[in-house]
């Protein structure tokens, strides 16, 4: 779980040089943040300066926008409630990958016998079982969050067409 955070911020820093890409975030309060790759945090947190509270930055097709419609940030927030429902089985699965972890080292550091060797494959089996898991969960993440994108797009484009994004600039 730990490795897939690091390599998700990777691919995040990475897809933020593409200052073009469209993306978001959604800061509905204090430091809770649903983000896209391809945003610049450390520009976000300039904006938040000019605008406090709760706030949808976007940017669409190179420009920039901000959305501070409390029902339309509600709208959008809750998009995304299904994939932040996930999060209490994906923080079980990492402390069970912790524990697994740290009995392989256990049993890897001990006395090479038949019982620490067949214990040993044990763990291994469940940390295969643990990752087809985890796996599974991913993948029906990004299924939510993709969705729920879909949706973010269409409510933005309306928000823009309606006047309710403003230019960031």
């Amino acid at each position: 779980m730990r490795r897939l955070l690091l390599i998700a911020v990777a691919l995040t820093m990475l897809a933020s040089s593409k200052s073009r890409r469209d993306g978001y975030i959604l800061a509905p309060s204090g430091d809770n943040l649903t983000f896209s790759g391809g945003v610049d945090m450390s520009y976000f947190e300039t904006l938040r300066e000019r605008y406090p509270g709760k706030v949808l930055w976007v940017r669409r097709n190179g420009r920039e926008y901000i959305i501070r419609d409390e029902k339309l940030i509600m709208r959008v927030k809750a998009l995304f409630a299904p994939q932040a429902a996930l999060e209490p089985e994906q923080m079980a699965i990492a402390r069970e990958e912790e524990a697994l972890d740290r009995e392989e080292e256990r049993l890897e550091d001990a006395a090479k016998t038949a019982e620490n060797r067949r214990r040993l494959d044990e763990v291994r089996a469940k940390q295969a079982k643990l990752g087809e898991r985890e796996q599974a969960l991913d993948e029906r993440e990004e299924e939510l969050e993709r969705a729920a994108e879909r949706q973010l797009w269409t409510l933005v484009d309306a928000a823009i067409r309606s006047g309710a994004a403003k230019s960031a600039r």
